[in-house]
């Protein structure tokens, strides 16, 4: 059972960071950085050392989740503070009575409107996290795989000895009139 609540809360720690990009960024392109993962790594490290204290396990949870948010938000909005490129719906992607009267696309029903948001709100949070962890998985089994193969193997054949040059001696020319009535 401790495995599972250790990725359990692993994953509400990341679940709390990627909120809170996603708030910061308010339709903002985002990319995460080796910043966001560092900051991650950072807060996973936090939640672990929570862990070890006489916390309640709920009240943890909450912990990491609004610790994740608040680092999340922060970092992204001192990174992103000055930047102002919101993403805009082309007039192209609205429907036809949008188009005509200058409107955008917004359902009448109130529990729509929420669902909308909701839904446009966990696919920014779900990019964000499926970045990160991509990121996580290249530095952890990507990285060591190319840098073993970078300093142990030499597929191209380009490491060679000082004194080789790569050079190739030139083979002497037949000059004889048979080499030559042999080329046409």
């Amino acid at each position: 059972m401790g495995i599972l609540s250790a990725a359990a809360l692993i994953l509400l720690t990341l679940a709390g960071y990627s909120s809170g990009v996603a708030l910061a960024s308010r339709q903002r392109p985002f990319l995460p950085t080796v910043l966001d993962l560092l900051l991650v790594l950072l807060l996973w490290t936090a939640a672990f050392w929570l862990r070890g204290s006489a916390l309640n396990h709920w009240l943890l949870v909450g912990i990491g989740l609004l610790l994740g948010l608040a680092v999340g938000y922060a970092a992204t909005a001192a990174r992103l503070g000055r930047v102002d490129t919101r993403y805009v719906i082309p007039k192209s992607e609205l429907p036809a009575h949008a188009r005509e009267a200058g409107e955008t696309a917004v359902a009448p029903n109130l529990l729509k409107r929420l669902w909308r948001r909701w839904n446009d709100f966990a696919g920014v949070m779900g990019n964000i996290q499926a970045r990160l962890i991509m990121g996580f998985f290249y530095f952890i089994f990507v990285t060591p795989f190319g840098l073993v193969s970078r300093f142990v193997s030499d597929p191209l054949a380009t490491r060679q000895a000082y004194d080789a040059s790569g050079w190739l001696p030139k083979h002497a020319t037949d000059t004889h009139i048979d080499a030559a009535k042999e080329q046409g």
